[in-house]
Order: structure tokens, then C-alpha cells, then sequence
């Protein structure tokens, strides 16, 4: 309280979390700002993410833009703009900043030079439905282990955000059943190594971004996710041999036993734990 006897309203401090993940060498930020400002700078990266709480003023391309909760934010490398709080309670934002060559290589490819910078003459844009898209992928990223999962999700976000406000990424009609099935086979042979969506591309000679696609029309789920039901299928192998939890974990690619059982529950419907001991003792075991 003040000395007028009023209550005095306590910001909130600023708080961020920062890191890197190998895919395309990309950085992801989660932070509220309230104090920070950030002088006019630029990045060699773009810029992609997510306003979703509070406001933000932006100086971009010689004007100024507002940011609210559902506003979309892309900037392109090497422009110059700034950030500082437009409310009293700062402002929350998702980011990932991404390598331009990698995403010309892997999102835009064939249709660009390798040096290509497209240019988001806006870079802030209210768009409730992609912006809830790019929080829950954000999400999804920073839980995941998987570098298949990663640049899958990664791929597909950017190729949406560029779909939408950039360069249009084409579909391309081929139905391509027999690279599904080779990219199938590298996926059983190596179900419990940790394979790349480049490696995967080279098999069959496809970027990334078209191989995801076909890959999701031909067998309904993408690679990563018919990789983890491979692991799953293997490990459920192992249990009723008899093997311990944390053995079938490692010997199926997964970092320890509770890594893989938050993925045995999603899919078996049961914990690895349970399904062993129904499946070794012969008893019949009711979950509900």
C-alpha cells in the first residue's frame, strides 16, 4: 500500500527458458516479460512463435505493431526490430528461432536457392487457430526425446506457417507406395535407433516435408509415430519373455522404463508393469 492508501500492484518478474534441440539446430524460448526490454536488434534466424498472454510492442519495417494473446509472430533474419511490454502485466510468448538454410533445404525445398530469405512484411497477425497450433507443437517439442518426433512436428508447423502467411508448399500427387514400404522396412530393421527424417529422405530420395505427407497418407500415421509402435510391439515381445521393465526399455531405444511407459499406457491401454505380469502369470487381469 501507498501512502495514498492504495494497494500498489506487484508485477511479476520476468522469467525465460531457454534451449536447443539438434534438429536443424533450432532454439525454443518460453518466457513472461515484464521488465525486459529489448533494444532494436535483428536475428540470423527467423523468428516464429506465439504471443499468449499480456501485450507486446513491436517495432518492425518502420512501423508499429501490437501483439495480444492469439497473435501469430513471424519475423524474417536480419530485420531489425524491437520488444517491450504494452500492459502492465508484461507479455508471454512461445518462440522458435530457426536456421533459414535448413528450413530452405527442408520445408521449402526445390523451390528456393539455398540462401533464400523470405519477408514477413508483417510480423505480427491476430490467428486464434494457428497460434493455439503453434503453443500445443511448442509443447510437444519440448516433451519429446524423439529427434524423429521433433523434426516431424517441426517441419509440418513451419510448412503451415509459411503455407499460411509465406511461400505456398505444395502438395504433390503420387500415391509413392513403395518408398512408404522401404521407409517401413529401415523403421522394423532400426525400430530402437534413433533415426533422422534426412536419413529417411535420402533412402527414397524425398525432402522431408513430402515424405511426412506421403508417408501419412499411405500408412495414416507419420514415421516417427509407426516407429514408436514398432519399439511398443517389440517391447511387448520382451515383457512376456520375462524381461524386466527397464532391460526391454533399452534393448527397444527408449531412455529409461518411464519413458517408454508413458507410451506403452497411450498405446496397450495398460502399464508395462501390468501387461508383464498378466502376460507371464497366464491370469486374467481386469483394469478399469
Amino acid at each position: 500500500m501507498n501512502n495514498d492508501g492504495h494497494d500498489l500492484i506487484q508485477k511479476p518478474q520476468d522469467f525465460s527458458q531457454f534451449w536447443r534441440i539438434p534438429e536443424g539446430d533450432s532454439e525454443l524460448l518460453v518466457a513472461h516479460y515484464n521488465q525486459q526490454t529489448f533494444g532494436r536488434h535483428s536475428h540470423d534466424r527467423y523468428a516464429i512463435g506465439v504471443i499468449s498472454g499480456g501485450a507486446e510492442k513491436l517495432f518492425y519495417r518502420g512501423g508499429h505493431w501490437y501483439g495480444t494473446p492469439g497473435s501469430v509472430v513471424a519475423i524474417t533474419p536480419t530485420e531489425i526490430h524491437d520488444g517491450v511490454a504494452a500492459d502492465e502485466q508484461g507479455w508471454r510468448y512461445q518462440m522458435i528461432y530457426v536456421d533459414p538454410t535448413w528450413l530452405n533445404e527442408k520445408v521449402l525445398h526445390g523451390q528456393v536457392s539455398a540462401d533464400y530469405l523470405h519477408l514477413f512484411r508483417q510480423p505480427l497477425r491476430q490467428d486464434p487457430e494457428l497460434a493455439w497450433e503453434i503453443q500445443y507443437r511448442h509443447r510437444m517439442i519440448q516433451r519429446s526425446s524423439l529427434s524423429l518426433e521433433r523434426e516431424t512436428i517441426l517441419i509440418e508447423l513451419l510448412a503451415k506457417v509459411f503455407g499460411r502467411y509465406g511461400l505456398p508448399v505444395p502438395e504433390k500427387d503420387a500415391s509413392e507406395r513403395e518408398a512408404v514400404r522401404r521407409v517401413k522396412q529401415r523403421l522394423d530393421l532400426d525400430f530402437d535407433k534413433d533415426v533422422t527424417l534426412t536419413e529417411l529422405g535420402a533412402l527414397v530420395n524425398m525432402d522431408p516435408l513430402y515424405l511426412i505427407r506421403v508417408f501419412r497418407k499411405e500408412a495414416g500415421i507419420s514415421p516417427h509415430s509407426y516407429q514408436l509402435q514398432r519399439r511398443i510391439a517389440r517391447a511387448q515381445q520382451f515383457l512376456r519373455m520375462g524381461m524386466s521393465i527397464a532391460n526391454a526399455a533399452y534393448a527397444c531405444g527408449f531412455y529409461d522404463q518411464s519413458h517408454m511407459a508413458r507410451f506403452f499406457k497411450k498405446i496397450v491401454g495398460v502399464t508395462p508393469g501390468a501387461f508383464r505380469d498378466g502376460a507371464t502369470s497366464g491370469r486374467l487381469i481386469v483394469f478399469g
